[in-house]
């Protein structure tokens, strides 16, 4: 469908073209775009990657307007797998060779199981394909000290709370953390155009129950924003357009918030008692039906049938989810440039491949329990774990008479990597990142493929989160994040 897509597109832009020009003949633009498409559309990413490349600046210079942006949308598409997907696989037993002591067995299995793409007549291999591998093979992560350091600096920051008995009635909501936050830009002026207009999504955070007290305190240069924050509705951003032609020194953008986020202790759910759906509710439509990147296949509502078996209680239900994705599902980054850009679902790729980072756990989270009526979505932003802050997302499933219950299987996963924990502290653990989370949250969307406020017209580096800023800029030819993300930095300071 994608490939038929493609050439309708083609032959429109191209009929369109030779009636503005009044006449058919291809320019050396038009032939080059021709090239590129003809290349994506028989899956050679490489080669059309880079005809991408060379057909931009020769359809500026032939003024070809219709053509330019969707060359430019092309190069977003076909740049995205070629970065996801540059590991030969020399690359990867050179790699594993240096780093781990490791037989070829151990080798030739893991190679097996890391996801790649033939491109060209070449297979390339998952250019993260060391954080797959650590996690298909725990004896390989034993072996890096860093990472381990890391889990157990996980751990310890859940830990505190697994132990402490939860509340048997009243709020799930106790033992808020106030935070502060600053968010700083200082891209250099000779990293960007000359003129144009950079237009910038900025993540905020957004009021639900368990994160309130939410205030956009400053934004300077006040001038740059376009949409002020949209901290009640479904996402949080603040919009910002920068106009380049005014720009004399570099971009500096700062932007402070505060918000309160509590500890979710779903301890008083009485499995007996979880209350009856309304089918009928716009909250069960939307959170039960296929959704984007959250799919429900048919070999995903087997699967789920397949998981719960002969279980009607949705809450026992949603625990057999949790636990045969935390037991089951590997942890491990996501190729999500190629997943977008191919068009395959999130939830689609973690059930066919056995394995997902934090946000693809939750979409197959979210995606088995829907397929058997049970309401679900991943939410997410940042998780906030004292020394090892950064984007995360977890799921949420609903109950009648509870509200939304929180999941976090990625996190729960980190009890399987530590060796010195006891079969007690594993259970403790897990048991408690279901239907409970931790404090160190800043929750910026409330589900995945959330439209930002205003829509983007085109791709951005990542479209179904908004964990970092997100930006367009037509005189920029590929992607304005990655001018700007090095130069782009957020702290959180934990009040009193």
């Amino acid at each position: 469908m994608k490939k038929a897509l493609l050439w309708i597109f083609c032959l429109i832009a191209l009929m369109m073209t030779a009636c503005s020009s009044g006449n058919e003949v291809r320019t050396t633009g038009q032939n080059v775009y021709l090239r590129a498409v003809a290349k994506e559309i028989s899956g050679d990413y490489v080669s059309a990657f880079s005809l991408y490349q060379q057909a931009l600046p020769l359809l500026r210079q032939e003024g070809h307007e219709g053509l330019i942006r969707e060359c430019r949308i092309g190069w977003k598409r076909t740049f995205l797998i070629v970065q996801e997907f540059a590991a030969t696989e020399q690359d990867i037993r050179d790699t594993l060779a240096q780093t781990f002591t490791i037989t070829e067995e151990q080798i030739n299995n893991l190679i097996s199981r890391i996801a790649y793409l033939d491109m060209g007549g070449s297979r390339y291999y998952f250019s993260d394909f060391m954080d797959t591998v650590i996690h298909l093979d725990l004896t390989l992560m034993q072996q890096l000290p860093a990472v381990m350091a890391r889990n157990r600096l996980g751990y310890q920051a859940v830990a505190s709370f697994v132990n402490i008995p939860g509340p048997t009635s009243g709020s799930p909501y106790i033992n808020p953390i106030s935070y502060e936050a600053v968010a700083t830009y200082a891209v250099p002026r000779n990293l960007l155009p000359a003129d144009g207009l950079l237009k910038i999504w900025q993540p905020v955070p957004i009021v639900i129950d368990s994160q309130t007290e939410v205030e956009i305190t400053h934004v300077l240069p006040a001038d740059y924003v376009v949409n002020p924050a949209t901290i009640g509705g479904n996402l949080g951003d603040i919009y910002l357009e920068v106009p380049l032609g005014g720009l004399s020194g570099d971009l500096n953008i700062t932007i402070r918030f505060k918000f309160k986020h509590y500890e979710q202790r779903f301890t008083m759910i009485d499995p007996n008692n979880v209350g009856d759906y309304d089918k009928s509710s716009d909250l069960y439509r939307e959170f039960t039906a296929s959704r984007k990147d959250i799919r429900i296949t048919p070999e995903i509502s087997d699967k789920a049938r397949q998981i719960v078996g002969s279980e009607q209680n949705p809450y026992r239900a949603a625990r057999l989810i949790y636990d045969y994705i935390v037991e089951q599902v590997t942890y491990s980054h996501m190729p999500y440039g190629t997943v977008e850009s191919l068009g395959i679902p999130a939830s689609v790729y973690v059930h066919e491949h056995g394995f997902g980072d934090c946000g693809a756990q939750s979409m197959y989270f979210a995606a088995l329990c829907s397929a058997l009526g049970i309401p679900a979505r991943a939410a997410g932003g940042y998780q906030l774990f004292p020394g090892m802050e950064g984007g995360h997302f977890w799921a949420e499933f609903y109950l009648p008479n509870y509200g939304w219950v929180p999941v976090d299987t990625s996190v729960a996963q980190i009890a399987n990597y530590l060796p010195e924990l006891t079969p007690a502290q594993k259970q403790a653990f897990k048991g408690y990142l279901f239907g409970s989370l931790d404090p160190y949250r800043w929750v910026v969307q409330k589900d995945v493929d959330m439209p930002f406020s205003p829509p983007v017209t085109e791709p951005t580096m990542m479209m179904l989160a908004l964990q970092m800023p997100a930006a367009l800029c037509d005189e920029i030819n590929g992607f304005p994040e990655e001018v700007i993300w090095p130069y782009y930095q957020i702290q959180f300071t934990p009040q009193p």
